[in-house]
């Protein structure tokens, strides 16, 4: 597995995670392209079963009466038209590993795992890719061929970052373009490292979990937390290079407490504005 390419045929075979988006029957009338359990008047036919009192009369099915001189009532199953929103930040910051893959790969690929997932458990599912000076789209769908639209545009966008990784848009903008046009009930995950987080990004995630379900996926790598050993460290961004000069102990201490300052200042903040915040290190996937 390449560290840094990433072929079309990974996004499609990327398996779904159950884990990522457990499916499960909705108890909330809010959420759900999903059957539920209550039966009532809805969209979609459930089953013929005898009348008993207090049925809805207009549910009578009067073929079935006839043909067995017993009165039948129609059930019907409600559907629920839920929808999974995935925002994908593939800005300049993204674009780093130390070890194991760059953290945008990893974000491409849990996109289209989550995707897949979707669509399994019967959800539409978009995308919205924050990539250089674009907020790229998909619209909702819950077909094979939705997903594969999805697929071939976070490609697009990572390939693209991977020559030149500069971005003006940051997931603040992918958020509010979304409170424009999200559907009511519907699931969005936000998977980024969140270093280019803003007050005002933080506000709009915090107002969308208030009527949807929100869940943040930070992507990591552990040299941004702490650097091993003093020493020299070679750097390469693919455009230029240089190195990372660690004169002593002190240095790597004070850069270990700077890393994790600026992770639990994230996830103070992000535990306050989705229902699931996990951070995954990029060198174990």
């Amino acid at each position: 597995m390449s560290a840094i390419e990433l072929t079309f045929e990974e996004l499609v075979n990327v398996p779904p995670s159950n884990v990522v988006l457990p499916l499960s029957r909705v108890a909330s009338p809010r959420f759900g392209f999903q059957a539920s359990s209550a039966k009532g008047r809805g969209m979609e036919f459930d089953e013929v079963r005898p009348y008993v009192p207090g049925d809805d009369v207009r549910n009578i099915d009067w073929y079935i009466t006839a043909r067995s001189g017993r009165p039948h009532t129609k059930l019907f199953r409600e559907e629920r038209d839920r929808c999974t929103y995935i925002i994908t930040d593939l800005g300049e910051t993204m674009y780093f590993g130390s070890q194991g893959q760059l953290k945008s790969r990893v974000a491409a690929l849990l996109t289209a795992s989550t995707a897949w997932q979707a669509v399994l458990g019967h959800d539409k599912v978009s995308s919205i890719v924050v990539s250089g000076d674009e907020i790229v789209r998909t619209a909702p769908g819950g077909r094979h061929h939705d997903v594969l639209d999805i697929i071939k545009k976070v490609h697009f966008c990572y390939n693209r970052g991977l020559k030149d990784s500069r971005s003006s848009k940051d997931i603040g903008d992918a958020l509010e373009v979304l409170s424009q046009t999200i559907r009511p009930g519907s699931v969005i995950y936000v998977i980024s490292d969140f270093y280019r987080l803003t007050s005002r990004a933080a506000i709009i995630l915090r107002y969308l979990n208030m009527n949807h379900i929100a869940y943040c996926y930070q992507i990591f790598d552990r040299m941004e937390v702490e650097l091993k050993n003093p020493g020299m460290l070679y750097v390469d961004n693919g455009n230029s290079v240089g190195y990372v000069v660690c004169p002593d102990k002190n240095f790597t201490d004070d850069y270990r407490k700077i890393g994790m300052h600026r992770m639990r200042v994230l996830s103070a903040q992000l535990k306050h504005s989705c229902q699931r915040f996990i951070r995954i290190d990029a060198a174990k996937q």
